[in-house]
């Protein structure tokens, strides 16, 4: 059977005739993992934005805390619901934020929530996650927070928030996936204190509620 060769290499690669033959009917491929992988994580929460929601509150952060080890994101999707009638309408929106000298989480109105382990084999994170109590807060997470925000904003997920809830039909989550640039690409890469928040942009009136949910999957790696 012919054979297709790496010329650098003297061992076949891929056999010719199966290529569209094989196990798969297609070209076989595994792709390599982040090198030197302490471990992948993956989390689920949610949490309710509330009435006089403040403007810039903190809804979401994480925090790496080890000297050496990065912490790269490879998944960031938030669903936004709205589940109350607001004041009056209004824009609104979720904002993502880098932060950099970033040497404390919250520690007020704050759930550390449960990482689970892609693979039980794996060490726990060295990362610091905290989002703000599910049955929400005014005030979004508070106190101990040290941390720079970049001047723009990295991510934006808009809501247009109505004075009157739908009901000739089911009510849809505005859907974001914050990291589509991963696959392919350069992806966010933070070291010792580096991280990001996510915050409500805007204050809400008397009368608000909607509720966000975030699937957030990331790894943990030594220095490459």
């Amino acid at each position: 059977m012919a054979v297709i060769n790496d010329p650098n290499i003297a061992a076949n690669i891929t056999r010719a005739g199966e290529v569209a033959t094989g196990a798969t009917g297609a070209l076989h491929f595994v792709q390599k993992p982040l090198p030197a992988s302490i471990g992948h994580y993956r989390l689920s929460v949610r949490f309710a934005i509330v009435a006089t929601q403040a403007a810039n509150s903190r809804l979401f952060e994480i925090r790496n805390t080890h000297a050496t080890n990065l912490i790269i994101p490879t998944r960031l999707n938030i669903q936004w619901l709205q589940t109350a009638a607001h004041t009056a309408a209004i824009e609104d929106s979720l904002d993502l934020f880098k932060l950099t000298s970033f040497s404390a989480v919250d520690t007020v109105n704050t759930v550390t929530p449960t990482v689970s382990l892609r693979r039980s084999t794996m060490a726990a994170t060295s990362a610091a996650i905290r989002h703000v109590t599910v049955a929400g807060a005014a005030a979004g997470m508070t106190t101990s927070f040290v941390g720079t925000k970049d001047a723009n904003a990295a991510g934006t997920i808009p809501q247009w928030l109505l004075l009157a809830q739908p009901t000739a039909g089911t009510v849809l989550p505005i859907t974001k996936e914050f990291l589509d640039d991963v696959n392919g690409t350069y992806p966010w890469v933070f070291v010792q204190n580096e991280g990001f928040e996510i915050e409500n942009r805007v204050l809400l009136g008397a009368a608000a509620g909607s509720t966000v949910y975030i699937d957030f999957s990331f790894a943990e790696v030594t220095a490459y």
